[in-house]
């Protein structure tokens, strides 16, 4: 990590461990991250990014994939085979299955409403999920859209929560 201000790199995590899709927490205190996703034993780690102190998620063994919500109240994760989608509740510590489909490059609404990614079975699209009702909707129909490689198929969102697509 180096500060805002300039200065000498400094190494957050000692060791060589593979970390994986790191997420900032709302706050700036703490970064979600997994392992790698062909491994069965990975789990939901969190990084104290003051104290360098790690610790496992309860009940997140076999999750990759973590993405903070913006309100920093609750994340989301997938399983290794990305067929589902588990929310964390921090106030209640409590996790719940609030999907049974096929998730992609998972991104936050700005005001953690809806969680956006992309649904590659039956009609390729961009899905969105209400956090409140759990209602799956298709945002964007990528029927046609071509994508110039592998590493294309990465989606964002934009500021405006519009879905952000390489071509």
């Amino acid at each position: 990590m180096v500060s805002a201000d300039g200065g000498t790199p400094g190494q957050m995590i000692a060791g060589s461990s593979q970390e994986w899709d790191l997420s900032w927490s709302a706050d700036g205190r703490k970064i979600a991250f997994g392992g790698a996703p062909a491994d069965p034993n990975t789990s939901i780690q969190i990084l104290d990014v003051t104290s360098h102190q790690i610790s496992s998620l309860p009940g997140s063994k076999g999750l990759i994939s973590p993405r903070w919500s913006p309100n920093g109240r609750t994340f989301v994760a997938m399983p290794l085979n990305s067929r589902s989608l588990m929310l964390f509740n921090f106030a209640t510590e409590k996790r719940e299955e609030i999907a049974k489909i096929t998730v992609d490059f998972p991104n936050w609404s700005k005001n953690s409403d809806y969680l956006y990614f992309l649904h590659e079975e039956d009609q390729r699209s961009v899905m969105r999920i209400g956090i409140r009702d759990r209602k799956i909707e298709r945002a964007a129909d990528l029927k046609g859209f071509r994508q110039a490689s592998y590493f294309g198929v990465w989606r964002g969102v934009a500021p405006d929560d519009s879905p952000l697509m390489p071509p």
